[in-house]
């Protein structure tokens, strides 16, 4: 796996560009960057979920797996964040007009997923694998899995509902200031996203289905917050740096608490992660083709991956080729996924008579 990370970090650097003393990259939030930085995480998605089929282990993959175990959930990250950050933006721009949109985008998102349900059905059903009725009745709700991807899907669509909700209440509250709508409806989402948060924990649900949701209502409040913040950080490069060690010290505190800390200790992790992220995009410009076709393709990636990966396995190649299976998945997963996107894309546009502007996960500043 190490040979793998090495490609994708010479892909990364290929076309990346750093600024001089003194400057910035002042379009790093920008949805051509961020869509080329969410398309490096999509491939590391890629790589965790395949680490869950091949046997992993040797001096050419512990590198590969120290990394793996390091990020854990913050591999989406920046999804989470981006769509955040997107959705602020076009409610400033488009105000309760886009608000109103949100739940069209809970029920695209939902078709899209439930298509992706039947496929990984019909393969089961050909390989032989079998899943109990209810579960895979839930399955269709995003609740429950048949081996496919799912956990990412219900925290968007929740998060969807929790936008739609605290910001339609923020903007009707304050419908002769927006300002104030906004940020009511800001405040709002970040309470019932914690909100649903402890319900998990409470109800038991596994820790990766809701340990990185606060970073949605985190790119919200980058969003207001930007100005300020840029005003600070990007003065010059002093200040940068003080914010950047300032920033990396709350990392490291934070990853070693992460776990005996709770779910508070994961979510500052899990935010300065995403700082660094943006700190690093402030000085460096990452962008290539290759970065940008992942990045527009992540739910056909990310929903798809799987399809391979259980055919290659039940088949017995990761077993006996677990590099060159991995390829194949690649390859298979890219072209499957380019055909998804523009077919459901083209269905939707065919039944609701719009064009679709993007996908969950994408960054969405689609108001300008």
């Amino acid at each position: 796996m190490v040979f793998f990370m090495i490609i994708l970090l010479i892909i990364i650097f290929s076309g990346a560009r750093l600024c001089g003393p003194e400057g910035f990259n002042d379009d790093y939030l920008d949805k051509k960057s961020t869509t080329a930085v969410n398309g490096i995480f999509v491939m590391l998605v890629l790589f965790s979920h395949y680490a869950q089929y091949a046997d992993l282990g040797g001096i050419y993959d512990e590198p590969y797996l120290a990394v793996r175990e390091h990020l854990n959930q913050l591999v989406v990250a920046t999804f989470m964040f981006y769509s955040g950050y997107g959705m602020m933006e076009a409610i400033k721009n488009r105000g309760i007009g886009y608000v109103r949109k949100i739940l069209s985008k809970f029920w695209q998102l939902l078709l899209k997923f439930d298509i992706a349900v039947v496929f990984f059905l019909a393969v089961n059903t050909l390989l032989g694998i079998r899943f109990p009725l209810g579960q895979t009745l839930l399955a269709f709700t995003t609740w429950t899995a048949i081996g496919n991807s799912n956990w990412y899907i219900t925290a968007i669509l929740i998060l969807y509902v929790t936008m739609f909700l605290s910001f339609t209440a923020g903007l009707k509250i304050f419908k002769n200031n927006e300002n104030e709508g906004r940020i009511l409806g800001l405040m709002l989402t970040m309470l019932l996203t914690a909100v649903v948060v402890y319900i998990q924990i409470r109800i038991g649900r596994p820790a990766y289905c809701y340990d990185t949701m606060m970073l949605l209502p985190i790119g919200c409040l980058y969003s207001e917050l930007r100005p300020r913040i840029e005003n600070f950080v990007m003065r010059n490069d002093i200040m940068y740096l003080v914010t950047f060690t300032a920033v990396t010290g709350i990392y490291m505190v934070s990853f070693f608490h992460r776990w005996s800390w709770g779910i508070a200790a994961y979510t500052v992790w899990a935010a300065s992660f995403m700082l660094l992220i943006l700190l690093v995009t402030m000085k460096v410009s990452i962008y290539n083709g290759f970065l940008e076709w992942t990045g527009r393709h992540i739910f056909g990636i990310y929903i798809l991956q799987r399809l391979p990966m259980t055919v290659l396995d039940k088949m017995g190649y990761i077993d006996d080729h677990k590099y060159m299976s991995l390829v194949a998945s690649i390859i298979i997963t890219f072209a499957i996924a380019a055909i998804f996107q523009k077919s459901t894309d083209r269905l939707i546009t065919l039944m609701t008579g719009r064009h679709i502007a993007g996908t969950s996960g994408r960054h969405e500043r689609e108001a300008k």
